[in-house]
């Protein structure tokens, strides 16, 4: 993780419910198909359960929202992450600051900022590492989510109610890598050098152990050394190259993969 800026935000929903506790038949059926099919439009969930009643479908979806087990967003119906298994609150007081810095699960009340935040860096080294995170918080994706085709997470550390790092657990539910996760993040540059990232790091490594994963990995240009050698100083390792991945400026650069155990 390089020390850098940037941001996030999103929709956050603490499930109340799991779907064993769903007592209504019809409501299930429609729990289980969303987390079956992954993100589906309402219209889908319409014709595929309920093609001559539409008030049906709307009526289940309408109580499986509010009882906190699926979010509507973009048009697509997802299961909510239960924010109570993803992460804690932790508050930290670190030398050099008179408050605490807090780590936290991203709001939707951040995404405004932390979108300027992940921009701002665009004046320093290539990040192609976050670019994925900048799409997907700007096109207003949901920030945490799980459902069948994987699992997203995104936390924040703040300083006296300002963003001053983030963080992005991205996990796919193919069978073979499923207990693993792509890891990125960054600390705004004036707060640098102060063990915000370095906490921040920690904290992500805690809430991917809180959610089964093992392995975390983090993928950074071979001109970001500053990013490789910190993860390296704290226990991460260069586990593979791939050569020329990106092409940067015209210029092709290597792919440095780098690993950690999470229980570490």
């Amino acid at each position: 993780m390089r020390e850098h800026s940037s941001p996030v935000g999103g929709v956050l929903r603490s499930s109340t419910a799991s779907a064993t506790e769903i007592t209504n038949e019809e409501r299930r059926t429609v729990y289980e198909y969303v987390v079956e099919h992954g993100p589906v439009r309402p219209r889908r969930l319409q014709e595929e359960l309920y093609p001559y009643d539409r008030r049906a479908i709307d009526h289940h979806l309408a109580l499986l929202e509010q009882n906190g087990l699926l979010v509507e967003t973009d048009d697509r119906v997802r299961v909510t992450a239960d924010l109570n298994r993803v992460a804690e609150t932790k508050t930290v007081g670190l030398s050099g600051f008179d408050s605490p810095v807090e780590f936290r699960p991203a709001t939707e009340a951040d995404r405004a900022e932390l979108v300027s935040v992940i921009r701002s860096m665009a004046g320093e080294q290539p990040a192609v590492e976050t670019a994925p995170t900048l799409a997907m918080v700007t096109d207003g994706g949901t920030l945490h989510r799980r459902d069948s085709t994987g699992e997203r997470a995104v936390y924040v550390a703040t300083l006296e109610d300002t963003i001053c790092g983030w963080v992005h657990i991205d996990a796919t539910a193919r069978s073979k890598i499923a207990h693993t996760a792509t890891v990125t993040g960054g600390v705004v540059e004036s707060r640098r050098e102060a063990g915000i990232g370095t906490r921040l790091l920690a904290y992500a490594r805690q809430c991917a152990d809180r959610c089964g994963y093992e392995k975390l990995y983090q993928h950074l240009p071979a001109t970001n050394q500053q990013g490789i050698d910190f993860l390296v100083d704290r226990g991460w390792t260069i586990e593979a190259t791939r050569d020329d991945h990106y092409l940067l400026d015209g210029s092709y650069v290597d792919d440095v993969i780098l690993s950690a155990a999470v229980d570490r």
